[in-house]
């Protein structure tokens, strides 16, 4: 679905905007994930590179592997997205740092394997152990 949404971080610093279609969207259970939000999942969805910006600020960048950086506001801190070294491939935008998170809900959970036992979603979504593709 097409759409046009904006957020940013914690303390305004940094602010972007998308519009275009929202590819998927869903929770990531990976330890990278857990490590760099300091929270138990992570909620993201995939866009086109030529459907965001930002139009405050530029973002600080993480290489948390060796085919991706994680962006993030160097003020407060906030993750924002994970940009893979594919200039092609999609942005995983992180839900929870849009104005209106409820816009784009979660369909399925990735990377189930790594989720912690004491932390469980109240959803009926699909879980893959791995990626989108895994069982």
């Amino acid at each position: 679905m097409k759409m046009t949404l904006e957020g940013g971080c914690l303390c305004g610093a940094v602010r972007y905007r998308l519009d275009g279609e929202i590819e998927e969207s869903a929770y990531c259970h990976c330890r990278t994930c857990q490590r760099q939000s300091g929270a138990p999942v992570v909620a993201w969805f995939a866009i086109a590179p030529a459907s965001f910006a930002y139009t405050k600020g530029k973002p600080k960048g993480y290489r948390a592997s060796d085919r991706a950086t994680r962006e993030f506001c160097g003020d407060c801190g906030t993750y924002l997205l994970f940009r893979e070294d594919d200039a092609t491939a999609s942005l995983g935008v992180n839900t929870a740092t849009l104005d209106d998170p409820a816009q784009v809900p979660p369909t399925f959970h990735i990377w189930h394997q790594s989720h912690i036992a004491w932390f469980e979603t109240a959803d009926t979504a699909p879980r893959f152990a791995r990626g989108k593709s895994s069982a």
